[in-house]
């Protein structure tokens, strides 16, 4: 098998059909097969995966498994990863779709021929569903190459463009955390470089109510246990830098923390960057120290323009 699909689905019965019919639709040369990993959804989302199974010409190929009772996301990401036989995996969620239809043809291609590249993405679409907002692209990093040293960046991809080799994963991935997509890119980086490709090739919708809009400190700070598992597989990562980066999540997605969380996230922050970035260059550790006062500053003003502290 050369590619599965790894799509996990709760309530999504409005969407998970064209989903499916994104991947069905895609314009592939070699094989592939479809795991589809519904949450015990408590809407229609069974009786659509199946409408799509029975009537498609390639309906076959779509694995269906129902979690009763359910997993919760990231572990039932990872049991979508489990079930899945192919060389490479490429991950959807059900509420997103892929937009080219050429998406696993080219990232197919790219993984054949680069064997020092452990992942490809690309560019999305991201769609407000339920809001005013117009929709954008997604990734502030097409058309890159990227190196473990990049991938505590934001705004890397989107889990719906990710492509990468399935030997790469691990039994020992962090179950209890909230990011699966952020300990996959980390992990990735373990093994070879990311591609981001030039192409917006999925969607990403947005919910005004969505996890990652409402996540709390205490949620969040879940993260930090991606750490040691990346530390144990990828002995060039900085640890400084991986922590860098989670305080910075920390400080900056908490939707819901108080004045002293909110300290606590900013001075994790500064310490880590500025051991992440030290020089004995005056001018330039000068930089670190204002650039990073800055974004404290900055993300402050954001939490309190929004009401975010409790």
């Amino acid at each position: 098998m050369d590619v599965s699909i790894c799509i996990t689905t709760y309530n999504h019965e409005k969407y998970i059909s064209e989903c499916l019919l994104s991947v069905l639709n895609q314009n592939f040369d070699g094989s592939f097969e479809i795991i589809v990993c519904n949450d015990n959804s408590t809407d229609a989302t069974e009786k659509a995966i199946f409408a799509v199974k029975e009537s498609h010409p390639k309906g076959s190929c779509i694995r269906y498994y129902n979690n009763t009772p359910n997993l919760g996301y990231v572990k039932n990401t990872l049991h979508s990863f489990n079930l899945a036989q192919g060389k490479y995996v490429a991950v959807l969620d059900g509420d997103d779709y892929f937009i080219d239809s050429k998406k696993l043809q080219k990232q197919f291609d790219f993984l054949e021929q680069n064997n020092n590249f452990s992942a490809v993405g690309g560019d999305s679409l991201v769609i407000y569903e339920d809001t005013d907002q117009p929709d954008h692209q997604f990734s502030r990093h097409v058309n890159r190459e990227l190196s473990h040293e990049d991938l505590t960046d934001i705004k890397i991809m989107q889990t719906s463009t990710l492509f990468f080799r399935k030997d790469i994963l691990k039994p020992d991935f962090p179950t209890d955390i909230l990011s699966a997509d952020r300990c996959l890119y980390l992990l990735a980086g373990c093994y070879g470089k990311i591609k981001i490709l030039p192409e917006t090739l999925s969607s990403y919708r947005q919910f005004a109510a969505s996890l990652s809009k409402n996540v709390t400190y205490e949620t969040m700070k879940k993260d930090f246990a991606i750490i040691p598992f990346i530390l144990k597989y990828g002995k060039h990562y900085r640890p400084s830098s991986l922590k860098t980066y989670f305080y910075y999540t920390l400080m900056a997605y908490s939707k819901s923390m108080t004045l002293k969380q909110f300290n606590s996230a900013a001075r994790g922050y500064l310490i880590n960057n500025t051991l992440s970035k030290f020089s004995f260059n005056p001018l330039k550790l000068y930089h670190t120290l204002k650039w990073g006062a800055h974004t404290v500053k900055q993300k402050y003003h954001l939490k309190k323009q929004n009401n975010s502290f409790v």
